[in-house]
This record gives C-alpha cells, sequence and structure tokens, in this order.
C-alpha cells in the first residue's frame, strides 16, 4: 500500500526556496515506489516568498529597476502581480535581502532600505498612469540584510532627519543616533499595504530586532549598541511628536522594516498562519502518513511565528511522524519538540556548514535514505 507523504518546507535561507526544496525532495522520495508525493511548499514571508505565491496564483512577473542597499548602484527586482485581484507580491528578501549584498558589502550601518521605496514609488507611477491596477501590496517581510527602521523606504518621498544644527543626515542608521527632528508629510497611497512577518519580536531590547538578528546581518558585537541606540533615538524623537506608537508596541522584523511601514504608511500585519491558512489548504491532509518539513535553521523562532513551527502544531495532534530537515538545529529546543517530531540535520552529513550548503543536493539525498531506513520500511 503507497505511503502518502507531505512535502510542506520552508525555504532555506541563501541555499534553496521551499518550491525548489520540495520538488528535490519529491524527486529522491519517487525513487521510492510505495510513496506517493503530495507537494505543498510553505512561507512565513522570509526567503522563497514570491516563488511560493506564484506556485499557488501563478503569478505575472514584473521587473523594476531600483537601489541596492549598499552603493546606490542599481538592479532589476522581479515582482509576481495577481491582475484578476489587483495584488502586487514583493519579497523583502529580493530587494533588501542577503542574497543580493556582497559579503563584503553587509555593513547594516551603512545599508539602506531605499530600494523597496523605489519600488513602491514605481508602482505608484505605473498605477497613475493607468498600465496596473493595483489595491494591495502583500510584502514578505524577512531574510533583509538592512536593518534600518524602514527609514530608506521614505527617502524617496521625503522623509529627512535633521541634527541639532538642521543639518541633513544621511538616511543610514550611522546617523540616526545624531538626528533631532524628523520631516515627513503624511503619504496617501491610492493601495493597502500588508506585510507577513516571519518573526514576532519587537522593535527594541535584547530580543529585538537589532539584538536578536543584528549580527546575522553583520554587525559586529560593538556595533549593536549603535545600531539599538539609533532605534531608540528616532523613536523617541516619533513618540515626542505623536507619529509613533508605544516602543513596545512596535514589530522588529525586518530589521525594523515592519515598525517603519506600520508607523508612517500604516501598513497591516498578517501573521504567517493566517497567511499560509489562506493560501494553502491543509484542512485535507490528515489522512497522509508522513510529514516532512524543514528550513534553514531550526530554533527557538521557528517554534514562534514561522511555517515550520505552524506546521507541526497544527500536524502533531493526529500522532503522525513530522520529520523535519534543516541545515542546522538548536539542540536547546528537544524538550519543546511533541514526541512525534523527527529532526534530520543535513549537516551532519559533511564537514563543515559551508560544505552542507553547496552539496545540498548530496544531503537531501542522504536525508532520504535515512527517512526510507527509518520511516518507509
Amino acid at each position: 500500500m503507497q505511503k502518502r507523504i507531505l512535502l510542506a518546507p520552508n525555504s532555506f535561507k541563501e541555499c534553496a526556496d521551499s518550491v525548489t526544496f520540495a520538488s528535490y525532495f519529491a524527486e529522491e522520495l519517487d525513487n521510492i515506489n510505495f510513496c506517493k508525493n503530495i507537494l505543498l511548499p510553505l512561507s512565513d514571508g522570509g526567503d522563497g516568498f514570491l516563488e511560493v505565491c506564484n506556485k499557488y496564483y501563478n503569478l505575472e512577473v514584473l521587473q523594476y529597476e531600483i537601489s541596492t542597499p549598499y552603493d546606490m548602484s542599481t538592479f532589476q527586482c522581479k515582482v509576481g502581480y495577481n491582475k484578476l485581484k489587483e495584488i502586487m507580491y514583493v519579497e523583502s528578501a529580493d530587494v533588501l535581502g542577503l542574497k543580493i549584498i556582497p559579503p563584503d558589502k553587509r555593513h547594516p550601518l551603512l545599508l539602506s532600505s531605499k530600494g523597496l521605496g523605489d519600488l513602491f514609488k514605481y508602482i505608484l507611477q505605473d498605477v497613475e498612469d493607468g498600465k496596473l491596477k493595483v489595491r494591495k501590496i502583500i510584502i514578505g517581510i524577512g531574510g533583509t540584510g538592512t536593518n534600518d527602521l524602514g527609514l530608506g523606504v521614505l527617502e524617496p518621498f521625503g522623509l529627512k532627519l535633521m541634527d541639532k544644527s538642521g543639518n541633513i543626515l544621511n538616511l543610514i542608521p550611522t546617523e540616526f543616533q545624531f538626528a533631532c527632528a524628523l520631516a515627513w508629510s503624511k503619504l496617501d497611497l491610492p493601495f493597502e499595504i500588508e506585510m507577513i512577518c516571519d518573526v514576532n519580536n519587537p522593535l527594541l531590547g535584547f530580543n529585538g530586532a537589532t539584538y536578536e538578528f543584528g549580527m546575522q546581518k553583520g554587525l559586529t558585537a560593538d556595533e549593536l549598541e549603535i545600531a539599538e541606540n539609533g532605534f531608540a533615538n528616532i523613536v523617541k524623537i516619533l513618540e515626542k511628536n505623536n507619529m509613533a506608537e508605544l516602543s513596545k508596541d512596535l514589530p522588529g522584523a525586518g530589521g525594523g522594516l515592519a515598525a517603519g511601514l506600520k508607523m508612517f504608511v500604516n501598513a497591516k500585519i498578517k501573521s504567517a498562519k493566517e497567511f499560509i491558512s489562506e493560501i494553502i489548504n491543509l484542512n485535507n491532509m490528515e489522512s497522509v502518513d508522513l510529514i516532512i518539513t524543514g528550513e534553514g535553521a531550526f530554533d527557538n523562532q521557528s517554534l514562534n511565528q514561522k511555517a515550520v513551527g505552524y506546521l507541526i502544531n497544527k500536524f502533531s495532534k493526529f500522532d503522525k511522524p513530522i520529520i523535519v530537515c534543516c541545515g542546522k538545529f538548536d539542540s536547546k529546543i528537544s524538550t519543546q519538540l511533541p514526541e512525534k517530531v523527527f529532526v534530520i540535520e543535513l549537516r551532519k552529513f559533511f564537514r563543515n556548514e559551508k560544505e552542507s550548503i553547496k552539496y545540498f543536493r548530496k544531503g537531501i539525498h542522504l536525508a532520504v535514505k535515512e527517512i526510507a531506513e527509518r520511516f518507509l520500511n
């Protein structure tokens, strides 16, 4: 009797998106002739968001030339467009992500999110010119290399920071600590902006945007305090001028990008759980025999807001084996996992993490071999 296997991974950052990961796993499992694969790749807003949206909505792919985060040179950025629903889909990792920032340029204090502002402005121009009808832009917030509170997004729309002498400051995080005033006129966009966030943490504090994720983006230990103080200073200015909610209510996703968009353009936040429930129907999957999911790093954040945690919570009550394949695993969360969740760390098959990324396909092959021996005999 064929065993039904649900393949529902998240993406592996800087390695493969979830659509690619699911297809590679399916190729390996196809060699086991008593398996039937059901491919439902997931996204919680991070890397691979656009590929997942394209899979389920068959989007028209458009391109815009926008600024890079690091030197204001330009590049062609892809977005997805659903003409019928008049919705544009944007993956922040494609605009501001580590995957488009060369390793030697990963200095978040010097990086700007201006490219996303360029993108908004070009879309707005196309709407005003009658080329497109857009009632909503849905942005997957995750995988960003910037940590600038989203202020760079507003630069093309006129936002300015001034020091105590009234001098205009560059809109990059290294300058935020010197700001004393902010000039901004309310932006009336003809479309709604909705954010899908891959993490659920505050803007400020030791579990906030900077201290939690800054070093992953390239901040050094000495730079963390500079970045944090800069954020706190900007929020203080905004609160003083009744332009921001209390800082404890501001989201930290995307290096503060979610907070900036919420404050300045009234962007709405939708949880990964809500988004996945809307885009993918998992309600008729209770009869599967095995669930295979995974992502690059499986850690405490995965169990909080991300796609893998949502899948585990949904299926663990059905008493089915859930295999989490990941690049690396934080063993400290082992005690939080339900009994029938099993982790396969792909880097165990290789000498180091770099090698596990380079030979990703071989890692999948070896993982499937292990799964077949343990769960499919």
